[in-house]
């Protein structure tokens, strides 16, 4: 990561120099300190240098589809992102939301939707920037060793006190699967329930955001096994031991 600037920092990422010179000048007003650029390339340099609170990505940067790069974006970039895009296709909204996404906007959207959407992002990011903070301190306490889903902050901790990076589908994933601990839940269900659509055989969909979790899991505790499969149901979470 880089270094950390101000709590209203902003990156911009957009090759329409005219309505990103518009937008910059409008959120500027509103309190952002904003930063722009036309390339990823140039974006991950940005990054690597300066870490900001939220990135603002163009959907379409030339012929590059950014939804391409989200995952490689977030290998170096945690905080709030947001897609900006012309297009109008609600599948594209999903994957976005699916690969890390934290917001995904049409550029017809008023400024000053935006802006309350942005301060959203931004609490969100200071509340997970105070988390981290706060428990290393935390972590010698009644909690030490143990997993803990905060539902009320839509957060996660691992059992050294970590806060585990969840995207909101894969929290809801969890927060869906947990509320029917124990039982079976099938990929329809849950595909109504986190991407609010009707589950298509052919749609990994709900099988990746699943294989995402366990991975993290696995990552941080390779003994942990919360979330199983049930052949012809779908997926079941067990409960972590301390429960």
């Amino acid at each position: 990561m880089g270094q950390k600037l101000s709590p209203s920092d902003l990156l911009l990422v957009d090759d329409d120099e005219t309505f990103a010179e518009e937008l910059s000048s409008y959120l500027s007003v509103h309190g952002f300190a904003v930063q722009s650029c036309g390339s990823m390339e140039e974006a991950f340099d940005r990054i690597s240098a300066k870490s900001p609170d939220i990135v603002i990505l163009d959907q379409f940067l030339g012929t590059l589809d950014s939804l391409s790069m989200i995952r490689r974006l977030r290998r170096r970039f945690l905080g709030g992102l947001m897609i900006l895009t012309g297009n109008a296709e609600p599948t594209d909204r999903i994957v976005g939301l699916e690969l890390g996404a934290d917001d995904f906007v049409s550029k017809l959207t008023s400024p000053r939707e935006i802006v309350a959407r942005l301060r959203s992002l931004l609490r969100r990011s200071q509340n997970l920037a105070a988390a981290q903070e706060e428990l290393p301190r935390n972590a010698k306490g009644a909690s030490a060793g143990k997993w803990i889903l905060d539902m009320s902050r839509q957060e996660l901790y691992a059992p050294d006190g970590r806060l585990v990076h969840l995207t909101s589908a894969e929290f809801g994933t969890l927060r869906h699967l947990s509320a029917h601990k124990g039982q079976a839940v099938s990929r329809e269900d849950l595909s109504r329930a986190v991407l609010h659509r009707r589950f298509d055989a052919l749609d990994r969909s709900i099988d990746n955001l699943v294989s995402r979790l366990r991975k993290k899991f696995e990552a941080l505790d390779p003994a942990c096994r919360v979330l199983k499969t049930v052949r012809g149901e779908g997926y079941v979470f067990v409960g972590f031991d301390h429960d």
